[in-house]
């Protein structure tokens, strides 16, 4: 016998007989309980079927990823711009000062002379209608063409006025020692100093009646006024004009909106109104003191 004889089953004819019997009465399954065939399918095709409209990605999905890399690019370059135009910029610019900053030579004691200025001498002002600095594009008012101060010299200034702008602020409270730049109306609103303390063209002078408005940054550049809200009344504010040092006294503080400009309205005693930016660069807080004395300047 062969061996593909041996390993057939041994079956015999009753067996056939009771098979073939049993698929006869054997009731057919409904058709809706059919099962699908089977189909064999690799683990990769197998979950393409089984995800389908779950995790695969469509285009919509591709866009999203490309602009969420597109989102992440601009911020690292906002940031990067911020980091760069801000601290990075105010540390470069500290050290520049650093290195060709002067040697401090000690001064003689001065004496103390009051010198307060006639009432006879004419007040400057400001155009009505200019918002206060540190005015967001969304805030500014136009200038009548009129009304926009041109740029002087500060020999014109001084011609004019009989007395000396200022150039430098001191306010030992806070440890400030600034300089003075001059900053003008420009498209409506006010120019900001960078690394300075800015005095608004047009307000009063140093002794002489009238307000002189002063601004600063509270954040960068500088930030020559970030500690601006730690005066109080009573505070020593100096400012270097000429050969003279005036002394002011802080008479108040408070916050005003920017439009409110009547802090920049001329006054019939010499006034001194520090200006900068607080609560989110919504409000403006006002600083204001009254002229005390002044004195001589001598070594400088």
């Amino acid at each position: 016998m062969s061996a593909w004889q041996l390993r057939q089953p041994v079956t015999t004819q009753s067996d056939d007989e009771t098979l073939l019997e049993t698929l006869i009465s054997t009731p057919l399954t409904p058709t809706r309980s059919w099962q699908k065939p089977i189909a064999l399918r690799s683990l990769d095709e197998h979950r393409h079927q089984a995800l389908s409209g779950y995790r695969l990605r469509t285009w919509v999905d591709h866009w999203l990823h490309h602009a969420e890399r597109l989102f992440g690019i601009a911020a690292l370059l906002i940031f990067g711009w911020w980091v760069v135009d801000g601290p990075v910029r105010d540390w470069w610019h500290a050290q520049q000062a650093l290195r060709h900053a002067p040697p401090v030579a000690a001064s003689p004691r001065a004496t103390a002379v009051v010198r307060l200025a006639t009432p006879e001498t004419p007040a400057r002002i400001v155009p009505a209608g200019v918002p206060l600095p540190f005015t967001t594009p969304d805030m500014q008012q136009p200038l009548p063409a009129e009304g926009f101060l041109a740029p002087r010299s500060p020999v014109e200034a001084v011609e004019e006025q009989g007395a000396p702008q200022p150039r430098r602020l001191v306010i030992p409270a806070l440890g400030l020692d600034t300089p003075i730049v001059e900053v003008f109306i420009v498209d409506g609103a006010w120019q900001v100093a960078d690394y300075a303390a800015g005095y608004l063209h047009g307000t009063g002078l140093p002794g002489d009646p009238g307000n002189m408005a002063l601004a600063g940054h509270a954040g960068l550049r500088g930030a020559v006024f970030r500690d601006l809200g730690r005066l109080n009344p009573g505070s020593d504010i100096f400012i270097d004009a000429g050969p003279w040092r005036y002394h002011y006294r802080v008479r108040e503080t408070r916050n005003v909106w920017p439009t409110e400009v009547g802090v920049l309205d001329p006054t019939p005693t010499p006034t001194i109104t520090l200006i900068t930016c607080t609560n989110w660069d919504t409000q403006r807080l006002i600083v204001i003191g009254d002229l005390v004395g002044a004195q001589p300047l001598t070594g400088e």
